[in-house]
């Protein structure tokens, strides 16, 4: 699981830099206004991620039974 977190550090910091050149393509600027927009694309695509990454685990057979 340490490994999955510390290789997510990357690529969210692409999809940082995919919502930031989109954004630059619609002329939308960095600023206070505009951080819910940008942070709900971000928060979006990665909810999005962590569904795939708990779909392949599961997949493979990584299955934890506890319920917290």
């Amino acid at each position: 699981m340490v490994c999955i977190s510390l290789s997510m550090i990357s690529i969210l910091k692409n999809d940082l830099y995919e919502i930031r050149n989109a954004c630059k393509a619609k002329n939308i600027t960095f600023n206070i206004r505009n951080m819910k927009y940008i942070l709900s694309k971000f928060f979006l695509s990665l909810i999005f991620r962590i569904n795939q990454i708990e779909e392949s685990l599961i997949a493979k057979g990584y299955r934890n039974d506890k319920i917290v």
